[in-house]
């Protein structure tokens, strides 16, 4: 991929299709020369020191005129550190395609993915982690997900290189002292203190190591599993969670035989969502297999939604006893007992009550058929499933594969460092201070000091156009 940062990009910045409003974006040295000849300036309406809001109307050749805004931001002030224009108009996805195709033709080029992106980079407006960071917002399914790639687009990774490198600097800059006034012996407390100091950057590394996780466990798509006894009612609670008839519904025992798998929105994320076949008597082989996969998938869930058939025929024994079966599948995650089908039973609550006086689980009752409390299970499903802590939540910092190859290629030479601090006086600063400065190196290709053009084109090419 060419990084090209002289001509004057343009791209639509919004989603495709028709919308109530569509972006166009410029960048470049004639990013407001452009603009203004296809835009018709009217009152000002926001004048600031760095950026400026006009209103006014776009006219084409083809005598087309409507009103829109346009934004125009300067050099210092805008995201990729060049003159940026963005114009604000209806997002009618003809009238878009007509501007872009006029400031194509008068001299503007089409952005390549991630361009304006990587502008901001070259122009020393972001790092590269941080440029990284602006790709997970983007494509964040989640609050966790969102939170983790704006820690990173706010400078945790950068502030914590920074100080690293800092401190490998600092003891770099004493072995080549030692190198540089060879013919004088190095004061065996001095090189003491560069082996501890080098020893404490390496300990502050693995703590940031420690603190972080990968992306990959961030982009973890969370598994709220529905098991329970044959005929409690899951696939019809898997249908009501998700809106769709996605499972089958059959009065008769044994309907699902699958584990079928689907998105499920919540308020702060995403999870999936995995109806099973049910537990109980086996009449062929063929239900055995369905069972046991259903084991398979309750053990390896997130979550496991524990489906009871609570109606009003069914005393609190029969109850009772299908709560308790949950043992019989093994070591668990945290389970939510479901008692579904309270729309057939008037006297319901008192009986949940006595089952679980005895039985001492989480739990809560709904109407799978009539959507009683489906809302609060939703509720009890995304305050597990999202709350701190879980799953890279909170301050958690996370690292992208590449990010997490270059610090762990960095403590590999400062453990290398450390050892060549035990050899012998004649050779161990030559070779101490090479350690040292591939570690920088590594710190650097984090930060994109030290990154080459392949890297770069990988990563950039992960835009989408126009950002």
């Amino acid at each position: 991929m060419q990084f090209d940062t002289e001509d004057t990009i343009v791209a639509l910045s919004s989603a495709g299709g028709s919308a109530l409003r569509g972006l166009i974006r410029l960048s470049g040295s004639r990013a407001w020369a452009l603009t203004g000849s296809v835009f018709s300036v009217g009152e000002e309406r926001i004048d600031y020191a760095g950026w400026r809001r006009l209103e006014g109307r776009v006219r084409l050749d083809e005598g087309l005129s409507c009103g829109g805004e346009v934004y125009l931001f300067r050099a210092s002030c805008s995201y990729t550190g060049q003159e940026m224009a963005e114009l604000h108009l209806p997002g009618s996805p003809a009238l878009l395609q007509m501007v872009l195709d006029y400031f194509l033709q008068s001299g503007a080029r089409s952005a390549g993915p991630g361009e304006f992106t990587a502008r901001a980079f070259f122009n020393g407006m972001m790092d590269l982690s941080e440029a990284e960071a602006v790709a997970e917002v983007v494509s964040a399914r989640s609050d966790r997900q969102l939170r983790g790639a704006q820690r990173l687009l706010d400078g945790a990774l950068r502030r914590g290189c920074e100080r690293i490198s800092f401190e490998i600097t600092e003891i770099l800059a004493e072995v080549e002292a030692g190198i540089d006034f060879s013919d004088q012996d190095i004061e065996p407390a001095t090189l003491q203190s560069l082996q501890e100091g080098t020893a404490k950057v390496r300990s502050d590394l693995a703590k940031l190591l420690s603190e972080s996780i990968s992306w990959q466990e961030l982009n973890h798509l969370a598994r709220v599993v529905i098991a329970g006894p044959a005929n409690a009612g899951k696939s019809s609670l898997a249908n009501a969670l998700l809106g769709v008839e996605r499972s089958i519904v059959n009065m008769s025992a044994g309907t699902t035989r699958d584990a079928l798998t689907a998105p499920l929105f919540l308020g702060r994320g995403e999870c999936l969502l995995v109806d099973t076949a049910g537990q109980g008597a086996v009449f062929d082989a063929l239900a055995g297999e369905a069972q046991e996969l259903a084991r398979r998938q309750a053990r390896l869930g997130d979550l496991l939604l524990w489906v009871v058939d609570i109606s009003g025929e069914r005393t609190v024994q029969e109850v009772s006893g299908d709560v308790s079966m949950r043992n019989e599948l093994g070591e668990l995650p945290d389970v939510l007992v479901v008692f579904n089908k309270i729309d057939l039973d008037d006297d319901y609550e008192r009986r949940t009550a006595e089952i679980l006086s005895e039985e001492g689980v989480r739990w809560v009752s709904v109407s799978a058929l009539r959507g009683d409390k489906l809302a609060e299970l939703k509720v009890l499903i995304e305050e597990y499933l999202f709350r701190e802590g879980v799953g890279g939540g909170g301050d958690v910092l996370a690292l992208t594969a590449r990010q997490k190859q270059e610090l762990l290629a960095c403590s590999d030479n400062l453990a290398q460092a450390l050892v060549l601090f035990e050899g012998s006086e004649q050779v161990r600063c030559e070779l101490v201070a090479l350690e040292l400065r591939t570690a920088l190196v590594h710190l650097g290709g984090i930060s994109g000091s030290r990154a080459g053009e392949e890297i770069l084109g990988r990563i950039f090419s992960r835009f989408c156009i126009g950002k």
